[in-house]
C-alpha cells in the first residue's frame, strides 16, 4: 500500500521452493514497495516504510539474513536505492496498525485506489507472482 493506494500480487504455484518460505514473502514486499517508490519517480530522499515483521526490518538494518533467498532479496534492494541516492527507514508497526495487512490478507481495498499501471516485476520474480 503506497500512501492510501494500493497494489497486489498473488504467489503462482511452485514459489515455495529453493530456500523460499513465508519470510521470503515478506521481503519481496518490501522489494516491490521500494520498485513502486522508485517508478513514481522519487530519488534523493529518505523514505520511511511501515512493516509488521520484525525479522525483515532487523535483517535490512544488518544488511543480512540467514536465508540465502532473502539475501537475494536484500541484494536486489541495495541494486536499486543505492544508484537512485534513496535511503530506506523501515519502522516496525503492530499487524492491527500496518495498512498493508488488509491488503496481504486478500482484503483488497476500493479499486478507484488500485495503482492501475502494472509494475515490471524484476526477471526472477515473474514465474513466482502475478498481479492481482
Amino acid at each position: 500500500m503506497l500512501s492510501s493506494q494500493w497494489a497486489a500480487w498473488k504467489l503462482r504455484p511452485g514459489w515455495k521452493s529453493d530456500g523460499r518460505d513465508i519470510g521470503w514473502v515478506e521481503y519481496i514486499a518490501l522489494e516491490l514497495t521500494i520498485l513502486w517508490l522508485l517508478h513514481d519517480g522519487h530519488t534523493d530522499c529518505n523514505i520511511t516504510i511501515h512493516g509488521d515483521n520484525t525479522g525483515v526490518i532487523g535483517a535490512f538494518a544488518k544488511g543480512h539474513s540467514h536465508n540465502i533467498s532473502c539475501n537475494e532479496s536484500l541484494c536486489h534492494i541495495a541494486s536499486y536505492i543505492i544508484p537512485n541516492n534513496v535511503h530506506i527507514s523501515p519502522v516496525y508497526v503492530t499487524s492491527t496498525s500496518n495498512k498493508a495487512d488488509p491488503n496481504s490478507q486478500g482484503i483488497l481495498g476500493p479499486p478507484s485506489l488500485q495503482i492501475s499501471e502494472s509494475l515490471q516485476l524484476p526477471v526472477e520474480l515473474e514465474p513466482l507472482l502475478s498481479y492481482v
